[in-house]
């Protein structure tokens, strides 16, 4: 009986590694920008394309890598594919060290076939300053294969 529950455990394990049932995304910053004005970067633009397998997608992004630490961030713009689109309302956070979004919220349940641009700053709380590491993070699609973009806009004063 054990032995039958081991080849029966091992066969249901391979069936759902084969069908990507525990898969997961990708995400990778596949584009940077720096915009200048009198020799002086002003702007950075990072684009983090991303693959999404419905079991969610992260993505750590260091500030030393692109140097946005102590910088703030202004706007995001989210593209889903034209192709394989992701599910209607998938959400995207930016979480820092102490598990604050910094994109407070505005990246929630976003449109799955129009692009949409935010900016993130409010009256109240003006722009987020970016002081460490923070990880991208995409829930909410179901869609396997679903593909995006995200491009951040970083502003140094």
């Amino acid at each position: 009986m054990k032995r039958l529950f081991g080849v029966l455990l091992a066969v249901l394990l391979s069936l759902s590694i084969v069908s990507g049932a525990w898969a997961v995304g990708t995400a990778s910053v596949t584009d940077v920008k720096k915009v200048y004005v009198l020799t002086q970067v002003k702007r950075v633009v990072i684009t983090i394309t991303w693959v999404d397998d419905n079991a969610g997608t992260t993505l750590a992004i260091n500030p030393a890598t692109y140097q946005i630490q102590g910088w703030y961030l202004y706007s995001a713009e989210t593209n889903p594919s034209n192709v394989t689109a992701p599910t209607d309302n998938y959400d995207i956070t930016l979480i820092d060290a102490d598990g604050l979004d910094i994109a407070g919220g505005v990246l929630m349940n976003r449109d799955t076939a129009n692009t949409e641009l935010v900016n993130i700053g409010t009256a109240t709380h003006g722009y987020p300053i970016i002081r460490g590491p923070f990880t991208f993070t995409l829930s909410g699609n179901a869609v396997v294969g679903g593909t995006g973009t995200c491009i951040l806009t970083f502003v140094s004063d």
